[in-house]
């Protein structure tokens, strides 16, 4: 069984980035998997207080449904990470969730006792824009996820971006989709072969 980490980062369900990712799920089904969402602007995340505890004790010392999603990362063998791109980066929403990974990496570097574990695991990043696509329109977003992919102990391996949402929504265009879904067979291939 695969386990997978869905982690949704667009304050609006089903939009955009949420069709996209169904998609790449979707190409992935040929095998047994087992997929977990967080939807981050529907959870109960605190931002990061940079209170430093993390680099004296194991854990983050604020509790709340960030306690679990680090369960549900360190369990996962995919994590698949979507948001639209807000000022060429994640949302505000996703980026507290990857900021409080803070606490993974001052287990890892600091404490040297890593809470996600290293086990092989494997990141994918889908990203969705609203203008049309300038030429280094997803740089900055796809930094950002490349890092927290490494954080939390997974090689990001692919991504897919689409702009333009803002006249056409994903749903509508059938060529992406098909283009997402073979990016799930292709995620699942690396997985298979790592």
């Amino acid at each position: 069984m695969i386990k997978i980490a869905a982690i949704h980062g667009s304050p609006r369900k089903n939009q955009n980035s949420d069709t996209l990712l169904a998609a790449v799920l979707e190409g992935m089904e040929l095998e047994k998997q087992q997929v977990t969402h967080i939807y981050t602007a529907a959870e109960n995340i605190m931002p990061c207080t940079a209170c430093n505890a993390c680099l004296k004790q194991r854990g983050c010392v604020i509790r709340d449904d960030m306690q679990e999603a680090y369960k549900i990362l360190d369990e996962a063998d995919i994590v698949i990470t979507a948001t639209p791109v807000y000022f060429h980066s994640v949302t505000s929403q996703l980026k507290a969730f990857i900021d409080r990974t803070q606490a993974v990496w001052g287990s890892k570097y600091v404490l040297e006792s890593t809470m996600i574990s290293r086990k092989r695991r494997l990141g994918f990043a889908v990203c969705t824009g609203g203008p049309p696509e300038e030429k280094s329109y997803f740089d900055c977003t796809l930094k950002v996820l490349d890092i927290y992919h490494k954080c939390i102990n997974a090689k990001l391996v692919g991504h897919i971006t689409v702009a333009d949402v803002d006249n056409e929504h994903v749903k509508d265009r059938e060529a992406v989709l098909e283009k997402a879904r073979q990016e799930g067979q292709k995620l699942i291939t690396a997985y298979k072969n790592t």
